[in-house]
């Protein structure tokens, strides 16, 4: 069964409180899969491999458009710890959509739903 790492946005922080995907910005000379490799060493202290790529998403969030691309991530070494976030889950999609979400992160979830019900009915 596919679970989900959900991170809860700190007190301090635009949308506090609300649950959320890890990850971040994409810097220059960087592609996606570096970023995410990237910002989930900064924001949780692992290594992670990347895999199959999920889904995009645009969206306003306080008052400016952001791009948000998913990947699955199969593996990761290293002991997961809440760098910049208040707390941590490991969760079903289904248990996902029962916590408090980041809007922008609700599209990628359900799309992940999506492409898991399409390879469950092939």
């Amino acid at each position: 069964m596919a679970k989900f790492l959900l991170a809860q946005r700190p007190a301090q922080s635009d949308q506090a409180g609300l649950w959320e995907f890890a990850g971040g910005k994409v810097e220059l000379d960087e592609s996606q899969q570096q970023a995410l490799v990237r910002e989930l060493n900064e924001e949780l202290g692992i290594e992670a491999t990347v895999g199959e790529y999920v889904a995009s998403h645009q969206r306003e969030v306080s008052g400016r458009i952001i791009h948000l691309h998913a990947w699955h991530v199969p593996d990761f070494h290293g002991t997961l710890q809440a760098h910049e976030h208040q707390a941590l889950v490991w969760c079903s999609p289904e248990e996902a959509l029962q916590y408090p979400l980041a809007p922008a992160d609700i599209p990628l979830l359900e799309a992940f739903m999506a492409l898991r019900a399409a390879r469950a009915a092939d």
